[in-house]
């Protein structure tokens, strides 16, 4: 018997200490819970604007999506709409830049002093938080959807920040030893996850249009080119049904330049070099993605894209020439993106 009762107090000490234990640890670490929370948020809620200590009364801080290479062009967006928003608030821009690898964007600065020439920009237009948040509604609610320009608001926003975002980017280009010289127009073909996902904003884009935003580029910078890059990667969350449809379509795109005469050289090199090659180029035709977008509207060449929104029909009729019209294919068109010979007797014209 005694050996029983021996166990039961030990079986309580050993219950008491476990209580005391826990009380003591959650009295220590009040925060674990929220910690944990925090630290398993989804990237979408990442653009909010959070509170942090050394932040003063004239700083805004907002943290921006992840520097990942397969989010730069969202990275970017949201880090310069952000910095913009802070100006328009008449406030210094702070983000945190969490470093990757050789990426260009590691030398990004995570201050960013208040411009008054941007916010009085911004001002003189009629740009305040809530013609942006009128403009915001119709889009996806997220910075990173904010290099769709289908709206001559979005373009005068970014034609505002462009010589700031122009600045910051090639000091960035420059630093990580990715400026250089590139002799001929360039061209990002986004084919990959794109167009079987038949997302609203990505769509292929007649032949005619590369044709005459080739001839664009050389009229604009006075230069006849006869060779072009082709800026083309089929493995971004792609599958290898989609890889052999893009390398398709991109043979018939080359077939096509190569009987206007031109050399086509294509390139799938790693996101940085992809990167600047589209930044220095001194022209860049997209077929629309926030990676060319970044690049080539904020450089210091010809950029021309195509934007449309086909979920509402919308697309920025008052934009400069840059943003062409009607050449695009439609998703609603097409039934399957893997009946390449379909799909290329509708674009080949």
């Amino acid at each position: 018997m005694k050996y029983q009762y021996d166990l039961e107090w030990i079986f309580l000490i050993i219950l008491v200490l476990f209580f005391t234990i826990l009380i003591v640890w959650n009295f220590m670490n009040p925060n674990r819970k929220e910690s944990f929370k925090n630290a398993n948020l989804e990237e979408t809620d990442l653009d909010t604007e959070k509170p942090v200590d050394n932040v003063d009364s004239n700083t805004e801080f907002h943290e921006v999506s992840q520097n990942t290479t397969k989010q730069l062009g969202n990275f970017l967006s949201c880090y310069f709409y952000n910095m913009g928003l802070a100006f328009l608030h008449g406030k210094n821009f702070q983000t945190k830049i969490t470093p990757n690898g050789d990426m260009f964007t590691n030398y990004f600065p995570e201050i960013v002093d208040f411009d008054q020439s941007i916010q009085d920009a911004f001002i003189s237009v009629g740009i305040s938080d809530a013609s942006l948040e009128k403009e915001w509604s119709k889009f996806d609610n997220h910075c990173m959807s904010t290099w769709i320009v289908i709206t001559k608001e979005r373009e005068t926003f970014w034609k505002i920040m462009k010589p700031t975002v122009n600045r910051i980017m090639k000091n960035a280009l420059e630093k990580a030893g990715l400026d250089r010289m590139i002799d001929a127009p360039a061209i990002h073909y986004r084919c990959s996850d794109m167009p079987f996902g038949k997302m609203k904003y990505y769509h292929f884009q007649k032949y005619s249009f590369f044709k005459d935003s080739l001839d664009i580029i050389q009229q604009k910078t006075n230069t006849k080119y006869n060779k072009v890059y082709i800026c083309y990667c089929n493995s971004h969350n792609s599958v290898k049904e989609n890889q052999e449809s893009c390398d398709k379509y991109v043979n018939s795109l080359t077939n096509y330049l190569e009987s206007l005469g031109y050399e086509v050289i294509t390139k799938c090199q790693s996101v940085n070099e992809d990167f600047a090659t589209m930044f220095y180029a001194p022209g860049l035709i997209s077929t629309s993605s926030s990676f060319s977008f970044m690049a080539g509207f904020f450089s210091d060449n010809v950029f021309i894209s195509s934007i449309y929104d086909e979920n509402t029909e919308r697309q920025c009729d008052e934009c400069g020439d840059w943003l062409q019209k009607g050449y695009t294919l439609k998703h609603s068109e097409v039934s399957d993106y893997h009946d390449t010979d379909s799909v290329i007797d509708k674009i080949n014209i």
